[in-house]
């Protein structure tokens, strides 16, 4: 009930001086930062390059349907499981606040969105309306469990930064997903596809990725919120890969922004947002930013933008478990029942 009241305040139109700039959204599925851990890649140099770090974010769910609706909608406080897929209020679609503001809607996905009806929940309760991006002659780099193709993530985000609209310097707001997700294996093998290797891979092209943009001098917001975990370690409720409880390890995710094309790019270590946080901040860090002069000023107030964000209580639930964070430890309920404490 509290968080329905909230919402991010969007300008009703923009400044005659606003500064045009892209908004890249990065919604990566099966990394949380105790996958990282397991899997030895705290050091990669990826985590280096972001301007703000979140090191207490939730993503509430520990699945990708839920995930994406939750990050689409981050305009508004957070719903219920069950709300997901009742219709929100306008004013909680984040794309549509930036549509209404002159930003194009674009959709890159990596995959062809058909399993668990992802493309159609993002479509129908994300209210993502933009045609999905053209995936063809994509070099393929992993098949899915379904052996449907996992396209190359540096090729996709390649395609979007040649991609004429989203090049022309207007100003765009592109929505994708990359997944590590669990079954992924290599064309013509039949064995899951190593967690460590993909999840290099997939850093090293991040990286890569970065570097290009950087040579761009395009000015771009990128936001990379992961999705939910692998549960790669699993624990004593859940075995290694179940995401039935969306426990704290599986929820708890690197949220992180990189700005470029500034005129004054933040110098030193990230930025650390260390109090607990969700979908809203990153609403809130997009709306301060929508007028484009962070890229232009000569010196960038990094604590008045990063300052006062809206922090959200870790609640994480699918459809039939919710976990909470009570006096500093979880509690979990399942089909309605009584709270007990997760088992650490």
């Amino acid at each position: 009930a509290s968080e329905s009241k909230r919402v991010t305040t969007f300008p009703t139109q923009l400044p005659a001086d606003a500064q045009p700039f892209d908004l890249l959204v990065i919604n990566i599925c099966s990394l949380a930062t105790s996958d990282i851990e397991a899997a030895g890649l705290l050091q990669h140099p990826l985590w280096s390059h972001f301007d703000i770090r979140f090191s207490d974010f939730n993503s509430a769910t520990s699945y990708s349907g839920p995930a994406a609706i939750r990050l689409l909608r981050a305009s508004c406080g957070q719903p219920s499981h069950t709300d997901l897929y009742q219709p929100a209020g306008n004013q909680c679609y984040l794309f549509d606040n930036l549509s209404k503001l002159g930003f194009t809607q674009h959709l890159a996905l990596d995959h062809d969105g058909v399993f668990g009806d992802f493309l159609k929940e993002v479509r129908e309760y994300g209210g993502m309306q933009s045609p999905l991006m053209d995936q063809s002659n994509l070099p393929v780099n992993l098949r899915s469990f379904d052996n449907s193709p996992v396209y190359d993530d540096l090729a996709v985000l390649n395609r979007w930064l040649k991609n004429e609209e989203t090049a022309a310097g207007g100003r765009t707001a592109t929505y994708n997903i990359l997944p590590l997700h669990d079954g992924n294996h290599e064309p013509g093998q039949s064995k899951p596809a190593d967690y460590k290797v993909r999840a290099q891979k997939l850093f090293d092209e991040l990286d890569a990725f970065f570097t290009e943009l950087e040579k761009s001098g395009r000015k771009v917001m990128v936001v990379v919120v992961p999705e939910h975990g692998a549960a790669l370690q699993g624990d004593k409720m859940q075995v290694s890969g179940l995401r039935d409880i969306p426990s704290p390890s599986i929820t708890h995710v690197p949220a992180a922004v990189k700005f470029f094309g500034m005129k004054a790019p933040h110098q030193g270590t990230a930025i650390d947002i260390n109090q607990p946080s969700s979908y809203l901040a990153i609403s809130e860090l997009v709306a301060r930013a929508v007028d484009g002069k962070i890229f232009t000023e000569d010196n960038v107030d990094w604590s008045a933008y990063t300052g006062n964000l809206p922090q959200t209580a870790a609640v994480s639930e699918n459809a039939n478990a919710v976990v909470v964070q009570y006096q500093g430890k979880p509690y979990v309920r399942l089909n309605g029942g009584a709270w007990v404490p997760y088992p650490q």
